[in-house]
């Protein structure tokens, strides 16, 4: 059976997000290979996601010109790939699949790319239409077109993305790092404290001594953005494990998996744990959830109330006791031996 290739978007949580669709075309082709194109720092993650055979590393911000990328065009035609699915709207990511010449390219032509994308969904003007500031979530328009624009038979959920960490890997990142898988840990993602999604340093502080105060771990998750925020944490809880200098997004992934309940912001790596599965407390702006959230059903998304005004776009209107309650029902549901 001739391979399918799917073009997914570059930034860590729209990547993620694309495995919804890597979910629907699985489906539809049973059994036949699925390969993926996106960006370095994303493509750690494919291993993770069932369905997906290998990985091909286009720049994120495809600063290689047509060179660079009829180079990557030429590796990619040997793999004789029936179809690629057109996962980003972006013209220089639809010439690889033009200059690789394979037969079908699927996808929205935003940016009018018609000839190089040669097979439109159903109801591809109307999302032309919707061309500018983003109406559709990324998770609806990722999967419309894996199903070539029909809406499934019945209204059910969307399928929700994966990440797989095995059993096997997860032990072996507890020996490396002298984790006691029967001690409960919590993972914080803060973001850069700096940036409108995040919550009060003194907030995640004071959760975060909650926790120590029952014998939990703290552990502190992210990479360069989030190192400020971890030392500031730090400062005012040794305790805590500064887990944000990790060099791979594969071992971030070990340390949520391993981890009893994850408490984060709006940003990708909150959409890595929700595709891992277990219990997430998500902190989100008011009206974000919906569009900018995980689709996985056991994530709790907090937002402030509804009467706080538009304009305001910060999260400091959700309470600590609005957190603690939420991070007390999920480990409720998911680990009653830590309540």
């Amino acid at each position: 059976m001739r391979p399918i290739l799917i073009f997914c978007l570059p930034a860590i949580g729209d990547f993620i997000r694309c495995h919804s669709a890597i979910r629907i075309i699985a489906e539809r082709f049973p059994g036949q290979p699925i390969d993926i194109i996106t960006s370095r720092v994303a493509a750690p993650l494919a291993r993770l996601m069932p369905h997906v055979r290998k990985a091909w590393i286009a720049e994120k911000h495809w600063k290689p010109g047509l060179k660079e990328r009829a180079g990557l065009a030429r590796e990619i035609r040997e793999e004789n790939y029936q179809a690629a699915y057109m996962l980003t709207s972006s013209t220089k990511a639809c010439l690889v699949p033009w200059l690789a010449r394979i037969p079908e390219r699927i996808g929205y032509p935003r940016e009018f790319q018609f000839g190089i994308v040669n097979r439109l969904p159903a109801g591809w003007l109307k999302s032309m239409l919707a061309f500018g500031p983003r109406k559709t979530r990324v998770a609806d328009q990722v999967c419309a077109i894996a199903r070539l624009g029909k809406r499934p038979a019945e209204d059910g959920p969307l399928p929700a993305p994966q990440l797989v960490v095995s059993a096997e890997e997860l032990a072996g990142w507890r020996r490396r790092n002298g984790i006691d898988p029967a001690k409960p840990a919590i993972a914080l993602y803060t973001s850069d404290f700096a940036n409108k999604r995040s919550w009060p340093m003194e907030r995640f502080v004071s959760i975060a001594r909650d926790h120590v105060a029952r014998g939990w771990s703290v552990w502190l998750i992210g990479g360069p953005r989030e190192r400020h925020a971890a030392a500031e944490i730090r400062a005012c809880l040794p305790a805590a494990l500064d887990f944000t200098s990790t060099p791979d997004i594969a071992e971030a992934m070990c340390q949520i998996a391993a981890s009893t309940i994850f408490l984060g912001v709006d940003g990708g790596i909150s959409h890595a744990a929700g595709a891992l599965g277990g219990p997430c407390v998500l902190i989100y702006g008011l009206n974000r959830a919906y569009m900018h959230g995980p689709v996985n059903e056991q994530v709790i998304f907090l937002e402030p109330p509804i009467s706080t005004p538009g304009w305001v776009e910060n999260t400091r209107a959700v309470s600590e006791d609005r957190v603690r309650e939420a991070l007390a029902a999920a480990i409720r549901k998911n680990a009653p031996q830590f309540t």
